[in-house]
């Protein structure tokens, strides 16, 4: 049985905008959920709903068989949420934070401040714990955001950009920690744009626009959508014009050719790297990057249903 049932969401606004377009969903309990779209998309809007901080204008939410429509309040007791932005808290620490939530979020005294010092060894947030927290670094602010997130082990967590403002090592550590958080049963739905690094983590995702899901699927799944084409990445060391068989869709020196257009291509790079003009390059299989970008800028598809 799902932990989180959404089914036909949807919501539009009273200037007429429609935000969220029959939505549906489903998590499973232990599942790591992506949820990747661009801004605009209705990715905030569909959170604000799970979290019982917007009214749906149509269709159900469900968490744990309750309905959240009718009763937000249960989102709000147990959905553990780190938003986008960073907290600013005055006279604060940072430990006391981690505290105070896990106070909040219902644990006794000791659980809270045991599982606070877990989390400051875990997260490495101790040289910081007797900053105030409006007076730390993004970074800090950021982790310990995540540890309040976590603190009551939450059966939902949800996580939008975790690791913004946070440096290569501990983002590692941070991706580590939510890969474990669903291994030991909780459910993770997952904002991010993170898409390289957050693509070992994620069991099953979706790519939303225009208010409605495009694509829904685990990233093995999703890579059919360009299973004819692969991904050119060149090093350069000058300006150099592109081979026809290219599209420049994959980004800065980035490209997709056709399967069958690949001898052609080898042909033209390993000319080009014998003069000097490319340094190296590498022919792949497309990332999750490459999907989103496809399924975003090309032709809508049809909404999953």
């Amino acid at each position: 049985m799902a932990i989180l049932d959404i089914h036909d969401l949807t919501k539009r606004y009273r200037n007429g905008t429609l935000a969220n377009d029959r939505i549906s969903l489903a998590l499973e309990p232990g599942e790591i959920y992506g949820l990747l779209g661009p801004n605009g998309a209705g990715k905030t809007t569909l959170v604000r709903q799970v979290l019982g901080l917007l009214k749906p204008t149509a269709g159900t939410i469900t968490l744990d068989g309750v309905d959240l429509v009718a009763d937000p309040g249960y989102a709000r007791a147990n959905i553990g949420f780190l938003p986008q932005g960073q907290f600013d808290m005055q006279a604060v620490h940072v430990d006391e934070l981690i505290y105070l939530i896990g106070k909040l979020r219902g644990l006794p005294a000791r659980e809270a401040r045991s599982r606070t010092e877990e989390l400051i060894e875990r997260l490495e947030l101790g040289p910081f714990r007797n900053t105030q927290v409006h007076s730390a670094s993004g970074g800090v602010r950021r982790l310990a955001g995540f540890a309040t997130a976590i603190i009551a082990r939450a059966r939902l967590l949800v996580l939008d950009e975790p690791t913004n403002d946070i440096d290569p090592v501990r983002r590692q550590q941070l991706w580590s920690m939510i890969d474990e958080l669903g291994n030991e049963g909780s459910t993770v739905l997952l904002v991010t744009h993170n898409l390289a690094e957050a693509e070992r983590v994620i069991d099953r995702l979706a790519i939303i626009d225009h208010g409605r899901i495009l694509r829904e699927g685990s990233p093995a799944s999703l890579r059919t959508v360009v299973t004819d084409r692969l991904r050119l990445e060149i090093t350069a060391a000058g300006p150099y014009a592109p081979h026809p068989a290219l599209s420049a869709d994959g980004g800065p020196n980035a490209y997709f050719l056709d399967e069958g257009d690949l001898p052609a291509v080898s042909h033209w790079l390993t000319g080009l790297r014998n003069e000097g003009v490319i340094l190296d390059f590498r022919i792949g299989p497309p990332t999750l990057d490459d999907i989103y970008t496809v399924t975003v800028n090309g032709p809508v598809p049809e909404a999953v249903a």
